[in-house]
């Protein structure tokens, strides 16, 4: 790993469309009514969030790019195709450990694939940007 082989333009970049994507997908646009109904709550039930909240999102958001655009440095050479192959295997895999505690919460099968279907979009598209600008 090598932090002066990190592209933090592409990071925050990333994060942005990220944070972006993330609007769009739980927004009446994409799955946001489908995701509501899922949960158990109605558009009126809904705060928001907090400043911290949203503040806490992108940072989870930025670390998520982060520790993509830092695995790729470990390729010999990093392309739009690597940095797909290696943004999809992080997202199958936080797909794949979301899964658990949503068996362990009684969740939806709808709710689960509108959550991990945006994990890996999002992880998908951070890694071509990235790979494309690393």
């Amino acid at each position: 790993m090598d932090l002066t082989q990190v592209n933090y333009l592409a990071v925050l970049i990333t994060t942005m469309i990220t944070m972006v994507l993330g609007f769009l997908w739980y927004s009446p646009v994409l799955f946001g009514n489908t995701w509501l109904n899922q949960i158990g709550l109605k558009k009126e039930e809904m705060s928001g969030g907090s400043p911290l909240t949203y503040i806490l999102t992108a940072l989870t958001a930025l670390v998520g790019s982060f520790v993509l655009a830092l695995l790729l440095t470990m390729m010999k050479e990093t392309t739009m195709m690597s940095g797909m192959i290696v943004g999809l295997l992080i997202g199958v895999s936080i797909s794949v450990k979301i899964g658990m505690n949503f068996l362990f919460e009684s969740r939806t099968i709808g709710l689960y694939f509108i959550t991990i279907g945006y994990h890996l979009v999002t992880y998908l598209i951070a890694g071509i940007i990235i790979g494309a600008m690393q």
